[in-house]
Formats: C-alpha cells, structure tokens, sequence
C-alpha cells in the first residue's frame, strides 16, 4: 500500500469517528487531509482508477463543506435542522395507529422486551430521568421476512399515542448532492411538530448500509443529524427511531451505536403458541367449526413465518368459500378446508436461512424473539 493511500485511508477513519463522537471540527480536518491525499493519488495514476481517486476527492471536500455549515449553525443555535426548508414535498403523516401489543399474536418475548426497553421508559419519564434514563433512542428489528415487524412497529406507536411516521428509503435517497440530507431535515422536522412522534425505517439496510471508502453517503447524513436532535429534545418530547431490516449484516456498523440503532431486538419464526395465536386471530370472526383444532394447526405450520400462517388462513377460508358455493348451502371453515390449504402451501424461509441471523446474534448482541423451529 502506498504512503498516500494508507494516509487517505487514516484521515477517512479519523473523519468518520469524530463524526460519531459529535467531533465536527475535526472532521472537517481529517476530510481535507483525505481529499488532499486522494488529490495527489490521483495525479500518479490513469484511467478510470484516477477517475475514482478524483471523484472520491471531490465527495470529500462535499462532505467538508456541510461540516463547516453544521459548525456554523451550531455556533448561531442549537440545531439547525428544525426549519423545514422551503423546497421539496412535505412529510405526510399517514397514520396514528389504534393498534396495541396486545394485538400482535404470540411473540411474548418480544412483547416483553418492547414493554421493559421502550414502553415503560416514555411513559414514565419522570422515573427513569431520576436514573439519568431518557425515552426515545433507537431499536432495530431484524429477521427473516415476513413475521411481523412493521406491525409492531404500530402497535408501538398505538401504545405510545404517537404519530407515526412510515418511511420507505426510496423517500430519503437522492442522486442529487444535498437533497437527501433536506428529506431528512424534513422528515425530523415534521416529527418534532409532534409531542410523541415515531420515525419506522422499513428496509433500512437499503438506506444505511455500510459503504466502503466513500464517504460522501447518507450514512453521515443521518449519524450528524440524528445525534444533534436526539441531544436536543426537551423533557416533555419523545421522539423514537424504529427501524426493520431482513439482512441486519449490511449496516454500517455506526447506526448501531447506542444512542442510534443501539436496541438490538431479533424476530424469529413464530413458535408454536405464536402460530397458534396467528391462526385464531386470521379465523376470528369467521365461521369455524366449533372442533377445530388450533393447536393441530400450529403444529402443522412448523418453520412457516407469520405471514405463511396468514396467507395458508386465507387459502383455507377460500376452500371453504368454494364449498358453499358447490353445495349451495352454508358451511364452516373445517379441518379438511386447513389440510387442504396446508398440502399447497410451503414455507417461504428455509431453517438454512436462519443461521445468518443466528451467527450475526452471536456476534453482535441484543434480544432475542420467538424461538426459531
């Protein structure tokens, strides 16, 4: 490795954790130091690799621009990204959930955890400021698909009373330099209006995913005003950050800090009470035959996630549907219907599957949710 690249490389780390430590000023210094360095990389090569140095060297001073602006709003005030800015399409709320815990079939565990680690803390503030405690932060929920977590998303928003702000990360992302760091400003700006907001990142891998040696990325973006609004709140705001990905060993591994992403919750496959609370619930209301076996059911489903469950439910209910009209006479949802149903149906996600989960658990800590089958 030459001297000049092992030197960028040196100044692009330091930059990145000072970034994370609140550091802006030297930052600023390290980005130059790297930009110069990637400058001078690129006059002793050819091709596109001189082109990447040069690009990579002009990201640099981008993000070394925005820094010095950071610096000089936080010497004028606080914050600087509680305005909205003028240009661009405003946030819309789209819903205040009505949903509760209560309402998510099994997960148990997952439910307790949420009702510790995040419920409790934003209701009773007064308690855990006392131990030096603050509601809000960030939790990420990872797992294999299907089994749940935008839907405990809302349930966490119902119990809280919150607004909940659904974002999917084609709404953040932009080719154009500066217009991603403005959907953000937006976005945390229109959840501040709100006394108990919720920010849900679906899919946030796609968003934050760790980027190699460019530095110039949302990734920044979002740790420097993040950090600064979540040092900001006042006593009586809450302000929490969700977030749901299905390939968890994408991410940068700065969002996860504490502070950030640093609640670590994993959503496993549901176990057998938990299939059996999804089947009851898909069949509430339905017209069942009083002998039905949920329990039968549950064990009928082992290693399908949760929305499997559903959609074998749904295909169940269409049997029987079928039936009536055949018979041109009432029927009920029956045993024969579900085995039916269960004879086409097959699980979306392999046990193979789940060791990536397991193995990044492993080495990365947090809660774990339903036991995996």
């Amino acid at each position: 490795m030459s001297v000049s690249l092992e030197q960028k490389l040196r100044h692009e780390r330091a930059a990145e954790e000072a970034i994370s430590a609140g550091q802006l000023k030297q930052a600023l210094g390290h980005c130059i130091e790297a930009a110069r360095y990637g400058f001078s990389l690129a006059d002793i090569s050819a091709g596109p690799i001189a082109e990447a140095y040069v690009e990579d060297a002009e990201g640099l001073l981008d993000l070394a621009e925005r820094l010095k602006t950071k610096i000089g709003a936080a010497t004028a005030a606080p914050i600087s990204t509680e305005a909205t800015p003028a240009s661009g399409k405003p946030w819309r709320l789209l819903e205040r959930p009505n949903i509760r815990l209560a309402d998510v079939a099994g997960m148990e565990e997952v439910k307790r955890i949420i009702e510790e680690d995040v419920i409790k803390p934003a209701r009773h503030p007064e308690t855990y400021a006392r131990f030096r405690v603050k509601p809000g932060g960030g939790v990420l929920m990872y797992g294999p698909p299907g089994n749940g977590k935008t839907h405990i998303a809302k349930a966490i928003a119902g119990e809280l009373d919150a607004a909940f702000f659904n974002v999917d990360p084609a709404e953040i992302k932009s080719k154009w330099v500066g217009e991603s760091e403005q959907n953000l400003a937006r976005l945390f700006a229109e959840a501040r209006a709100e006394k108990r907001a919720i920010i849900y990142f679906d899919e946030v891998d796609a968003l934050l995913a760790r980027s190699g040696n460019q530095k110039v990325n949302i990734v920044t973006q979002f740790l420097m005003m993040t950090d600064g609004i979540m040092a900001s709140l006042a006593n009586n705001e809450m302000l929490l950050l969700l977030a749901a990905t299905n390939k968890p060993w994408l991410l940068d591994p700065a969002v996860r800090r504490p502070g950030r992403f640093g609640k670590l919750v994993y959503i496993g496959l549901p176990d057998l009470l938990a299939r059996e609370a999804i089947i009851r619930q898909a069949f509430h209301g339905l017209p069942v035959v009083n002998e039905f076996s949920y329990s039968d059911g549950a064990m009928q489903t082992d290693s399908f996630s949760g929305a499997d469950i559903r959609a074998l439910c749904d295909e169940t209910a269409r049997q029987a549907a079928a039936r009536e009209l055949r018979a041109g006479a009432s029927q009920v949802i029956g045993w024969e219907d579900f085995r039916a149903a269960r004879a086409k149906a097959r699980p979306s996600v392999r046990l193979a599957d789940l060791k990536p989960y397991q193995d990044w658990q492993a080495a990365n800590g947090g809660d774990a949710g339903p036991a995996d089958t």
